[in-house]
């Protein structure tokens, strides 16, 4: 059995999705998404790391911990953090209602917001867009591209995966521009499939899958109040044989991938999205840690943006970070459309053709690999470059 990689989206059995405009944003531009599976459930979720943390995040934990779900709501427009009292009730009433029309338990409901952190949300106009959201809800991609759409902030356009193996699909939909760091970030995220995942294995695989792609990027290194990441699939089922069980796990991972890299490409005023892969150190947390300190550095990515293979940057941040290793064993390349560019070896620079160096940086996506010969633990992870629409942008956010 293999896994087909689908391009665009494919709506997944036993899920309906819809999207429309309640008034959170400008006129016809849609805010609100609903998910509903046709039967409860069982959910895997994650959520940010952030010490300030919105009210969705702190009803979705709670509810989380029952591990079903029913449905998800999703707002955006209002990211409805630091607003009090007035905010978690907000998210109370938003799952209450939902959970009523669908006659399940409260808890059974994962509520989403995104946007504008420390605006009041406007309840009412949420609350009144749920009927519309229920009368439009779609078991096929209309529905799918609707929510997508209807999730975005600064996305310049709707991020998709879908896959299948064998008879079943695995699709995931996300959103996210900036405010992205490893950790998660200012993103959402939402996995559904109609494989029987075993319910013992749930909370670990998904913990493997996102580590793996959305603690795996980087466009600003700010980890966000509202960050969600869920996991659904059905509860019961005829269980998976040990291969499909493999290829499906093999298939969300490389959805999340995808999502994951689609949002670091779509990185507020990003021109190329870069793979830094670390390798030789010496224990996971030591490769992750390097892999973090040039993926973060300001320096490599105001480079990155410019197209300047100015390498002794990246050797600078790994040597800033707390990974353990001798500059004089270390080795750098650059690698872009199957090439792979010795830089950097034995403490010293390797004679490269600067121009060609600089014109690979130019295309869309390229990397750089860093062997710090210091043991056998690896980490990737994926960041853009920092340009001045970035600074554009988010210098106006608000005004």
């Amino acid at each position: 059995m293999t896994i087909s990689m689908l391009e665009g989206a494919k709506a997944v059995p036993g899920f309906r999705l819809s999207g429309v405009h309640c008034g959170l944003k400008g006129e016809g531009q849609l805010d609100l998404g609903l998910i509903v599976a046709e039967k409860s459930g069982l959910l895997a979720a994650r959520f940010t790391q952030n010490q300030v943390v919105a009210a969705p995040v702190q009803l979705s934990r709670a509810h989380g911990a029952g591990e079903r779900c029913r449905a998800v709501v999703v707002n955006s427009g209002n990211a409805n953090a630091c607003t009090g009292p007035a905010g978690m009730a907000a998210a109370e009433a938003t799952a209450q209602q939902v959970a009523s029309q669908l006659s399940c338990p409260a808890y059974e409901i994962q509520v989403a917001s995104t946007g504008v952190i420390g605006r009041p949300l406007d309840a009412e106009a949420l609350l009144g867009g749920l009927p519309a959201a229920f009368s439009q809800l779609n078991d096929g991609n209309e529905g799918l591209m609707a929510f997508a759409q209807a999730i975005m902030t600064t996305d310049q356009g709707p991020k998709i995966q879908s896959a299948t193996v064998g008879s079943y699909t695995v699709t995931v939909v996300g959103k996210g521009a900036g405010m992205i760091a490893p950790n998660l970030a200012t993103m959402l995220a939402f996995a559904i499939t109609d494989a029987p995942l075993p319910k013992l294995l749930l909370a670990d695989l998904w913990d493997r899958v996102v580590r793996k792609s959305f603690n795996a990027i980087v466009v600003d290194g700010d980890t966000s109040t509202n960050d969600t990441a869920l996991l659904l699939c059905p509860d019961g089922g005829e269980a998976l044989s040990e291969n499909t069980l493999a290829e499906i796990q093999r298939a969300l991972l490389a959805c999340c991938r995808s999502v994951a890299q689609q949002m670091v490409a779509d990185g507020e005023g990003a021109r190329c999205l870069v793979e830094i892969q670390v390798s030789g150190a010496a224990t996971k947390d030591q490769a992750d840690d390097a892999a973090r300190a040039v993926a973060t550095s300001l320096l490599c990515k105001t480079a990155f943006h410019g197209a300047d293979p100015n390498w002794g940057r990246i050797l600078a941040a790994a040597g800033r970070s707390r990974a353990q290793f001798d500059p004089d064993k270390a080795r750098l390349h650059l690698t872009a459309e199957g090439e792979s560019i010795l830089l950097f070896e034995a403490g010293m620079p390797v004679a490269a053709d600067w121009a060609h160096c600089s014109a690979l940086m130019e295309k869309r996506r390229y990397g750089f690999v860093l062997d710090l010969n210091n043991g056998d633990k690896g980490r990737r992870l994926w960041t853009c470059d920092l340009g001045h629409n970035y600074v554009t942008l988010n210098s106006e956010y608000t005004t």
